[in-house]
């Protein structure tokens, strides 16, 4: 337990000088071309922004509304009337004399 004890209570070495140069001028050289790269588009010379500031607009879509009417005519027949027969399914095939299993219907 004393032998982990005392690893706890070192403090760390201080930096060389040639370390802390090395780091200084790192900061010092961010810190110049973060300068620089402010100034060009301050000024207007970023590449990037030019080209967005000169693309032309896209014209507006042009939409085709199409409206559809469709009318439906529900008749009520009194409860007394004789049933309609449907046309379709009246139908009788000319070779067996029965009406069609498949409903007819038209497109227009």
């Amino acid at each position: 337990m004393t032998d982990r004890s005392a690893g706890r209570g070192r403090s760390r070495e201080p930096l060389s000088r040639a370390a802390l140069c090395a780091i200084w001028a790192t900061l010092a050289i961010f810190l110049a071309l973060l300068a620089l790269m402010a100034t060009r588009v301050a000024s207007g010379e970023d590449p990037a922004l030019r080209a967005r500031a000169a693309a032309t607009p896209l014209p507006p879509r042009r939409v085709l509304v199409r409206r559809i009417y469709e009318r439906r005519v529900i008749v009520h027949l009194p409860p007394d009337a004789p049933p309609q027969p449907a046309q379709a399914s009246q139908q009788v095939s000319a070779s067996g004399g029965y009406a069609s299993s498949l409903p007819v219907t038209r497109t227009s």
